[in-house]
């Protein structure tokens, strides 16, 4: 029985009565000779490569759309929805999101499961929103539509990839393709092998790890008296102030420092990075879902596989730790000891892991699965 792994909602702009899902990784074509899927644009056999364009229904304004991740082949919805077409998705990331012709994403995304997977999408539409139309009251105009997108994994597509991948020519993802047609007998590999087919256990409310000293210890300054303090520049302290109330509590889990020059963000932007940061946060909770510990590296200390690091994308990372057992947790897959530096008394480790948040020029990774391995060591294999 298929179950719901997860779920968000996106509001997007209609121009030109369409509106377009992209993967996350940035990677797609955009098919030269569209075939109609009902609603939906795709290259030849219905097979999409990281971009889909949909045809809006009633020509709204913008489309609130619902985006879901199913473990399986989902059922009908059922009333108000109408199924509205259904294709194949090759998405190189794992990830995908919703954009406007012509317009910016707003920064929410929804992890499909592993990247390099064949996942099949089925649409459907909803209710329409109308309301007088400004030149003539008397004539109603579609203002919203409603849509939900449903996503299901059907096989995994890295293979046919890696193994047409050489250091000279590099990789091709038009190489997944060659997955389809599914055999009748083909099975998608079992859901424990790729936590990002599981359901993540995120609590509710998130818990924080207590501070090593209590807030009781500590002088509270209002903050206005802090800034008279320090003598900062008035139009910075109000910058800070709207970085402050914008960010909240992202500050205290987001990764690394703030970026540079962020006080002279205008407010859109800011809020935007506000959202990125919350997407951020969630996707890598959803891609660790048995809450495995994690460790922080430069991204430049993880070699991945086919794509930069990024969200999902497992690869060979180095850190140096204080003995042979340092680390052991997150280094644990084809953990190797490279080097020993006995003045500094450090050891030059490393091990296959997979990355579940990239900000602000840091990255945050688990120990990678069996299954997220094999294509780091098929590469290696290759390449000797």
């Amino acid at each position: 029985m298929a179950g719901l792994l997860r779920g968000v909602e996106d509001e997007v702009p209609i121009s030109y009565g369409r509106f377009d899902l992209r993967d996350g990784s940035g990677l797609g074509l955009e098919a030269e000779e569209e075939d109609e899927v009902g609603s939906l644009l795709t290259g030849p056999d219905a097979i999409a490569l990281g971009q889909l364009r949909i045809k809006s229904q009633a020509r709204a304004r913008t489309a609130r759309v619902r985006m879901e991740a199913w473990d399986a082949e989902p059922p009908a919805p059922g009333e108000p929805w109408a199924e509205a077409g259904q294709v194949v998705y090759l998405s190189p990331g794992g990830t995908v999101l919703l954009c406007g012709l012509m317009h910016s994403p707003s920064g929410q995304a929804l992890l499909l499961g592993p990247p390099f997977f064949a996942y099949g999408v089925r649409a459907y539409t909803g209710p329409v929103r109308t309301q007088p139309a400004d030149y003539d009251a008397s004539v109603s105009e579609a203002v919203e539509e409603a849509w939900l997108l449903r996503f299901w994994p059907l096989a995994d597509a890295a293979g046919p990839v890696l193994r047409a991948e050489t250091e000279a020519t590099g990789w091709d993802p038009e190489r997944m393709r060659d997955v389809l047609p599914l055999a009748s007998d083909t099975t998608v590999a079992r859901p424990e092998r790729w936590p990002a087919l599981l359901p993540s256990a995120v609590p509710e409310f998130p818990v924080r790890v207590p501070l090593p000293f209590s807030p009781a210890q500590l002088e509270r300054v209002p903050r206005d008296e802090f800034i008279s303090r320090q003598f900062i520049p008035q139009e910075t302290a109000d910058a800070w102030r709207r970085i402050e109330e914008t960010l909240g509590d992202l500050r205290m889990d987001m990764l690394g420092n703030l970026p540079r020059n962020i006080q002279s963000w205008p407010q859109s932007e800011l809020d935007l990075y506000a959202v990125q940061l919350r997407v951020s946060m969630r996707i890598g909770e959803e891609l660790n879902p048995h809450d495995a510990p994690t460790y922080r590296l430069d991204p430049s200390s993880v070699r991945t596989v086919l794509l930069r690091p990024a969200p999902g994308i497992s690869g060979r990372a180095w850190t140096f730790g204080k003995d042979d057992n340092d680390h052991a947790e997150v280094f644990s897959v084809d953990r190797q000891i490279i080097a020993r530096d006995r003045i500094r008394r450090l050891t030059l480790l490393t091990g296959i892991v997979t990355i579940l948040r990239h900000e602000n020029e840091l990255v945050e990774v688990r120990a990678a699965t069996e299954a997220e391995a094999a294509r780091v060591l098929m590469v290696e294999k290759m390449r000797g």
